[in-house]
């Protein structure tokens, strides 16, 4: 029997939910659902001021990326390196996890002011466990076989963290990075609801507004971009992750 191929099956999927979009919308009115096409033209009418927000919350989605993937690997390393370090850092880490990023969204606003610097705080806390937790576990991957020959080198144990420990945690640490990718932007968006006031126009704030305003095509529409978003930070985590790492597992 002779397989459907994989983006067939895609289109018709993506084609089937439009459609069950399109008749919920008819059925739920404009004002609560729009359809299709008029978030279509929405995004069409409102291509500048989109495209202004889009590169907004692009570059609080990947600076914050950026950040929790500093942070998130220097803690990894130096939970491996220092038993004590690593009973230090466990309920810092934990924490950072457990506490909604909306209740934090408020407290940076008094510190920080409106602006980017919300935005990206909440985008670095919402990926950061992600990534420390990944770049942890792929530490630790290293077979017993291999550490042993570069300890019987004579290898320090900055040589082996180095040159062994970091290259094996790669294949754990870009799957943690591609689940921090839409945290990110997740982060940016709430980080925007509390601390954006429209100048210069963001995601975030495009929704809120365009919801509050009884725009819900515009509000669509930047949900369609912020999803956009996140699947290209995916997208490209990804095509990263085959060039680096692809060789060592047939792909």
């Amino acid at each position: 029997m002779r397989r459907t191929p994989p983006a067939v099956v895609a289109v018709v999927s993506v084609a089937v939910g439009l459609a069950a979009w399109a008749l919920i919308a008819h059925v739920a009115g404009p004002l609560l659902l729009p359809d299709p096409p008029e978030v279509l033209a929405a995004l069409v009418a409102e291509r500048g001021r989109l495209a202004e927000a889009f590169r907004e919350t692009a570059l609080a989605a990947v600076g914050g990326l950026l950040v929790a993937f500093m942070l998130g690997c220097l803690a990894a390393a130096a939970s491996w390196w220092s038993g004590w370090v690593k009973h230090v850092l466990a309920p810092w880490t934990v924490l950072v996890q457990v506490v909604p990023i909306v209740a934090i969204a408020p407290l940076l606003v008094v510190w920080l002011g409106y602006g980017r610097g919300v935005s990206l705080c909440t985008a670095s806390i919402a990926s950061f466990h992600p990534v420390f937790t990944a770049a942890s576990s792929g530490l630790r991957s290293a077979s017993d076989d291999l550490v042993d020959l570069f300890r019987l080198t004579g290898a320090t144990r900055l040589r082996e963290l180095v040159q062994l420990r970091a290259w094996m945690a790669l294949p754990t640490l870009f799957a943690g990075l591609r689940t921090a990718a839409g945290l990110a932007v997740i982060g940016a968006i709430v980080g925007e609801f509390v601390g954006s006031n429209g100048s210069p126009p963001s995601l975030g704030y495009t929704v809120l507004f365009a919801s509050r305003s009884a725009h819900p095509d515009q509000a669509f529409a930047a949900i369609l971009l912020a999803a956009a978003l996140a699947l290209g930070m995916g997208g490209a985590i990804g095509a990263l992750e085959r060039r680096v790492v692809g060789r060592w597992f047939g792909g």
